[in-house]
């Protein structure tokens, strides 16, 4: 975080928050929550396909929704790091450890479900905009970096 910048720390809180939000709404294939994190005009590039960004929060959601709903996936973030670089844009980077299965999998009492195989480490790197309705991700490309 830049030292220099009124309120970075508050800053740096709201852009953790859409990363951590991001991902429970991902999970939980609330696509219209995950509408809200985006600009308008946000970029988004999917880990497993980072050369084929998606324009427009109506694209980047509609991608989203033509997974199929029988997907279950939870997405853990760490290694959080944002950098304010002026009161209205900052940008940030995080790691992602993605489990994945499937409402086919049957639940065992005590286990949950089983996770499928082939799980995914990530990263997002991200650039974030103030607007009047609050911070947004401008941009979020995503990158594997190893699966099982």
């Amino acid at each position: 975080m830049s030292e220099s910048h009124e309120g970075g720390e508050a800053i740096e809180g709201a852009c953790r928050r859409l990363v951590l939000e991001f991902a429970a709404a991902v999970d939980a294939q609330a696509y219209e929550r995950l509408a809200g994190l985006f600009a308008p005009d946000a970029v988004f590039g999917r880990p497993a396909d980072p050369d084929r960004l998606l324009t427009g929060v109506a694209n980047i959601v509609a991608a989203f929704e033509s997974r199929p709903r029988e997907r279950l996936s939870v997405h853990l973030c760490t290694n959080i790091s944002i950098t304010v670089e002026s009161a209205d844009a900052a940008r940030g980077s995080c790691r992602v450890l993605l489990f994945t299965s499937t409402t086919a999998q049957p639940e065992i009492y005590g286990k949950g479900r089983k996770a499928a195989a082939g799980q995914l480490v990530g990263i997002y790197n991200d650039r974030f905009v103030r607007l009047s309705a609050g911070w947004r991700f401008a941009e979020r490309r995503g990158r594997v970096l190893f699966h099982t």
